[in-house]
């Protein structure tokens, strides 16, 4: 009668296991988006940075923003044990780049490289513009969006990348043989546009090889294979696992984690 006392004792050592994990590993809150909280990802993903993975919508949002659990009443942010709740999706990507060892330690190489993810910063109509948009009014921003505000950002961004290369001796990213918080931030909203306008660099030769290179780098590889697809795109978007299970704002139940690319609506 002893024998099931060891499957019993492997349940609790892995409860309990799982409960250390959670005192100790930054939580990242955001509604169901790829959007504002993308870089911190992708930052966390490249430097193997153990975080777990909240998505809120919904009334679950609206309860938890009016109990003032998030500063200045906005996700992302991340909760750290033993700390506070850090709130700003550029102090959240900070934070998880200077974890992943990628923020530069030189005033001027971080200067630079904040350059560059604040350019990226006004690109950012891109994000609701996949995520919330529907109807006329999707049409009517994308139309603006790739007229008016991407064609010159683009511009820039290829000068400022040959011009870093020029002065580092080709190095192949901005921020020199590695890449820096910039230009995961230019990762991210280039590649929410490309869902819309694949061929965006076409015109771009030296940033379509950079946007290359990043996508090739093996952890953040790893991580945009394995993301829920985003779709529904203009009309009713949402992110949607590789198991088939798909939110959006309007589903119940308003909270789940994603764990390992997939949804979980169990903590």
């Amino acid at each position: 009668m002893a024998a099931p006392a060891a499957p019993a004792a492997a349940a609790a050592a892995a409860a309990a296991g799982a409960a250390i994990i959670a005192e100790t590993t930054p939580t990242l809150v955001y509604l169901p988006f790829r959007a504002m909280a993308e870089t911190t990802r992708m930052l966390f993903a490249y430097g193997n940075i153990p975080y777990r993975d909240e998505a809120i919508w919904g009334m679950v949002f609206h309860e938890r923003r009016k109990s003032m659990e998030f500063p200045w009443g906005k996700t992302p942010v991340l909760k750290i044990p033993g700390f506070r709740t850090v709130a700003q999706s550029g102090a959240l990507a900070r934070y998880a780049a200077k974890q992943a060892g990628v923020y530069p330690q030189d005033p001027i190489a971080c200067a630079m490289s904040d350059s560059i993810y604040e350019l990226a910063q006004e690109l950012c109509t891109i994000n609701p513009l996949v995520n919330c948009f529907v109807g006329h009014q999707f049409h009517a921003i994308r139309a603006d969006y790739f007229k008016n505000v991407l064609p010159p950002a683009l511009i820039q961004l290829e000068i400022e990348l040959t011009r870093a290369q020029q002065t580092s001796g080709g190095q192949p990213f901005f921020a020199g043989a590695t890449p820096a918080h910039g230009d995961f931030n230019a990762f991210h909203h280039l590649d929410n546009a490309m869902l819309l306008e694949p061929d965006i660099l076409q015109r771009t030769e030296s940033l379509s090889e950079w946007f290359g290179r990043m996508r090739s780098l093996p952890q953040l590889q790893g991580f945009l294979s394995n993301r829920p697809v985003l779709n529904g795109i203009g009309e009713d978007p949402g992110l949607e696992d590789r198991l088939g299970v798909r939110i959006t704002q309007r589903a119940p139940p308003g909270r789940a984690w994603l764990v390992d690319g997939c949804w979980s609506f169990e903590e």
